[in-house]
C-alpha cells in the first residue's frame, strides 16, 4: 500500500468519528484554547437566564407576574438535574435545536398559554407551557455547557463536567434572574418577543459557526456547507414566522375579535379529563348548567409593551364596558353608552377610586378653592380627574408613559397640573431633598425634570404653599402593591411634601386580617400617629350594602373578606381646635354635598355611605383571630422599613387569587386578545 492510501485510510475513520458525535468536544472544539472555552461557557451562562426571564414575561398578560413564576425553580432545578444523565451531542447540534425552541417560543407561550388558562387553573397553565419552552431549553443549554467544560476537565470523573455543568447553569438562573429583573427596563424595544428572537438568531448563527466540515476535497467541503446552510435556515424561517405572528405582531387598530365563550373547558376537555384521573383536577373544571356558550366581541383599540407590561385599551362588548389592562390586571374600566367604539363613557366599573375621592371630605383647617393634589399611581385617572374638575391642581406621578397616555387618550382624563412619569419613590425622595434644604427659604418647586411635563410653581414666602394638601396613592395592580412604596421611611418622606393638615388616601385590595393588611394599617398608624405629627388612620371598604338583606346584616363583613380598601391618614403639626378637641384626634370627615358628586350617581351611593363600611383596626389587622388562637400581635413587629419588608411575599396568595377573581370580571377570551 502506498503511504498516499495510507494516510487516507489513517484519516478516514478520524473524520466520521467526529461526525457521530462520539467525542464531540474534542471534534468541534479541540481547536480553541482555554481562554475561548471559558470564554462560551460564561456566555452560555448569561443568555439562559435572558431566555428563562423572557419565558416568564411572555406568560404575563395571561397569568401575571406571580403566578407566571410561581413553580418556575422547582422546574429549573428539575431540567438541571435531568440533564446530568443526558448524552452528549455536537455543539452544532445542541445550538440548531435551541435555536428551533427560542424561535417558536413567543408563538409556544401564547397558544399554551391561552389554551391551558381556558382550564382555571393557576398552576397548571404555566407548568404546562414551561414544560414545552423552558424546561428543554436548559436541559440543552446544561448539555452544551458540558461540551465547554469538558475539554478543561480531562483526566477527571467523566461525570464531573455533567455534573458541574448542571450546577453551574442553575446557579446562574438562581442568581442571575433577579438580577437581570432589577436591572433590565422592559418594554419598548426590550420585549419577551424580541429577547427569544434576538436569542435564537444569535443561537442560529453560533450554530453556523460551530458546524464542522466533512471532507477534505474541496467539492466534498462545498456540500457540507451547503447541507449546513440548508439545515440552519429552519431556525431562521421559524424565527421570521414567529415575527409574523402574534403577540411579536400587533394587527392594525382599531381591531375587532368575535369569538365563542364555552362555560365547560372545551378546547381543553382531555386534559381536563387526564388531571382529574390523576386526583390534580380544579373544581373550576366543573360546567355550571345555567352558563351556556355566548358570543364575545371585543375591539382592541390601543396597545404597547410598556415599562409596567402589555398595556391594552380594549371594550368588551357584549358587557359594554372599556377597559385598561396592564398584563393580566384591570387598572380600571368605564361603562360606554351604546357599546361601540367612540361611544360616550358613563360611570367607572369599580367604586374604589370613587372612594379616593373622600380625600376631600377629610376635615382640615386650613381649606382653599384651589390646593395641589399629588395623585400616585393613575389608573385610567378617576379619581385625578374629579379632583380636577373641582378646580385642584393634580400633580401626577405615574411610572408607566402609556398609562398616561391611554388615560388622557381614550378615558377622557383631563389635563392635569403636572406630570411626572418616574418611580414615585425616587420622585418623592427627591421633592422631600429639596422642601428640607430650602425649609427656611423662598423657593419654586423644580419641575425640569426631563421625564416630566409640568407648569412652574408660583414664587411664594409661604413654604406650605407648594406642599400637597392632598395625596392619592393607588398603585394596586396584578393582586399586589409594590412594596418599595408602602415602607415607613417612604410614608416619612411624603409626608414631608405634605400641608401640616395634610390627608393620604392609600388605595389596597385583599383579605382582611392578612399579613399584608395588618403590615400597612400598623406601619401607617406608626407613621401617621400624633408622636409622628399625625391624626391617626381610618379605613373604608366600597362594597355596598345589599338593601334585601336585614338591616342589622348589612355592612357585616367576614373575617377574611376580600376588600377593595382606602386607608385615609392625616397629619396634624398644628392645632386643629376649630376641628375637634386635641385630647380626641381622629381622622374626621364632612358629610358629602351634591357639588361633590359631580352629576355621578356613583359617587352620590359611595360617598353618601361611606362611613357605614368603615374597616375597623380589629377587623383590619385580625387581632379577633388572634386572640382565639392565643397569639399576640405587636404592632412594632409588622411596621415595614426598607431593611424588614415582606410585602412582597405575603403578596403571594393574594396574586394568585387574584388571577381568578380576574378571569370572573372578564371571560378567557379578552384576556386572550393583547
Amino acid at each position: 500500500m502506498s503511504s498516499k492510501k495510507a494516510s487516507k485510510a489513517m484519516n478516514r475513520p478520524q473524520l466520521s468519528k467526529t461526525a457521530a458525535g462520539e467525542s464531540p468536544a474534542a471534534g468541534n472544539i479541540s481547536w480553541a484554547g482555554p481562554a475561548v472555552l471559558v470564554l462560551e461557557a460564561l456566555s452560555i451562562l448569561f443568555l439562559i437566564p435572558v431566555a428563562t426571564v423572557a419565558s416568564q414575561l411572555a406568560l404575563h398578560p395571561l397569568y401575571g407576574s406571580t403566578t407566571a413564576s410561581l413553580h418556575f425553580s422547582t422546574l429549573a432545578q428539575v431540567a438541571c438535574l435531568s440533564s446530568v444523565t443526558r448524552p452528549t451531542m455536537p455543539a452544532h447540534r445542541l445550538l440548531l435545536f435551541i435555536a428551533i425552541i427560542l424561535g417558536a417560543a413567543p408563538m409556544s407561550a401564547k397558544v399554551l398559554g391561552s389554551w391551558t388558562g381556558r382550564m382555571g387553573d393557576h398552576t397548571l397553565g404555566p407548568v404546562i407551557t414551561q414544560l414545552a419552552i423552558s424546561v428543554p431549553l436548559i436541559g440543552l443549554a446544561s448539555v452544551l455547557l458540558r461540551t465547554r467544560l469538558a475539554p478543561l476537565l480531562r483526566g477527571t470523573n467523566p461525570i464531573l463536567p455533567n455534573i458541574l455543568a448542571a450546577a453551574s447553569l442553575y446557579a446562574g438562573i438562581h442568581y442571575g434572574e433577579p438580577l437581570l429583573w432589577r436591572r433590565m427596563s422592559f418594554g419598548g424595544f426590550l420585549t419577551s418577543c424580541n429577547m427569544f428572537l434576538g436569542l435564537s438568531i444569535t443561537s442560529s448563527v453560533a450554530a453556523a459557526l460551530s458546524t464542522p466540515i466533512k471532507g477534505s476535497k474541496p467539492h466534498e467541503a462545498s456540500r457540507s456547507l451547503i447541507s449546513s446552510g440548508i439545515l440552519l435556515t429552519i431556525p431562521l424561517f421559524i424565527t421570521a414566522f414567529s415575527r409574523s405572528q402574534s403577540p411579536c405582531r400587533t394587527p392594525s387598530l382599531p381591531a375587532t375579535f368575535r369569538s365563542v365563550y364555552y362555560p365547560t373547558p372545551t378546547n381543553a376537555s382531555a386534559l381536563s379529563k387526564l388531571t382529574q384521573s390523576f386526583g390534580i383536577g380544579v373544581s373550576t373544571l366543573e360546567a355550571d348548567p345555567e352558563n351556556q356558550p355566548r358570543n364575545v366581541t371585543v375591539n382592541l383599540l390601543a396597545r404597547s409593551d410598556s415599562v409596567t407590561g402589555t398595556i391594552v385599551v380594549g371594550e368588551s362588548v357584549e358587557d359594554g364596558f372599556r377597559f385598561l389592562r396592564a398584563d393580566h390586571s384591570i387598572l380600571g374600566g368605564r361603562w360606554i353608552g351604546d357599546k361601540t367604539y367612540g361611544a360616550p363613557l358613563g360611570e367607572s366599573v369599580y367604586g374604589a377610586f370613587t372612594l379616593q375621592e373622600a380625600v376631600r371630605l377629610v376635615k382640615r383647617e386650613h381649606v382653599k378653592e384651589s390646593e395641589n393634589v399629588l395623585n400616585i399611581g393613575l389608573g385610567i385617572g378617576i379619581a385625578a380627574d374629579a379632583l380636577i374638575k373641582h378646580g385642584h391642581k393634580v400633580h401626577i406621578v405615574e411610572i408607566d408613559p402609556a398609562v398616561y397616555t391611554y388615560a388622557r387618550g381614550f378615558f377622557n382624563l383631563s389635563e392635569p397640573y403636572a406630570v411626572h412619569l418616574v418611580d414615585a419613590r425616587g420622585w418623592v425622595h427627591e421633592q422631600y431633598k429639596l422642601h428640607k434644604a430650602t425649609s427656611d427659604k423662598v423657593f419654586h418647586l423644580d419641575y425640569s425634570d426631563a421625564s416630566s411635563s409640568s407648569k412652574p410653581g408660583q414664587s411664594t414666602g409661604d413654604l406650605n404653599a407648594d406642599k400637597f394638601a392632598m395625596v392619592i396613592h393607588d398603585c394596586f395592580s396584578g393582586g399586589g402593591v409594590p412594596a418599595h412604596i408602602f415602607t415607613l421611611e417612604f410614608w416619612e418622606e411624603l409626608k414631608g411634601i405634605m400641608t401640616p393638615d395634610g390627608v393620604l388616601a392609600v388605595n389596597f385590595a385583599g383579605h382582611i386580617g392578612t399579613e399584608a393588611a395588618r403590615a400597612i394599617w400598623y406601619t401607617l398608624e406608626h407613621a401617621f400617629s400624633p408622636a409622628k405629627g399625625g391624626r391617626g388612620c381610618r379605613v373604608f371598604h366600597d362594597r355596598v350594602s345589599d338593601p334585601s338583606k336585614p338591616i342589622e346584616e348589612q355592612n357585616v363583613l367576614e373575617e377574611d373578606a376580600f376588600l377593595n380598601m382606602v386607608y385615609f391618614c392625616q397629619k396634624d403639626e398644628g392645632a386643629l381646635t376649630d376641628v375637634d378637641s386635641k385630647d380626641d384626634k381622629k381622622v374626621e370627615f364632612r358629610r358629602a354635598t351634591e357639588a361633590d358628586y359631580l352629576r355621578s350617581w356613583l359617587r352620590h351611593m359611595i360617598l353618601s355611605t361611606m362611613l357605614d363600611r368603615e374597616v375597623t383596626k380589629e377587623q383590619i389587622t385580625g387581632a379577633k383571630a388572634a386572640q382565639e388562637k392565643g397569639t399576640e400581635i405587636k404592632a412594632d413587629e409588622w411596621i415595614l422599613t426598607d431593611a424588614n419588608n415582606r410585602l412582597g411575599e405575603w403578596q403571594h396568595h393574594s396574586a394568585v387569587e387574584h388571577w381568578g377573581l380576574m378571569r370572573t370580571v372578564m371571560p378567557y377570551n379578552v384576556w386572550e386578545i393583547y
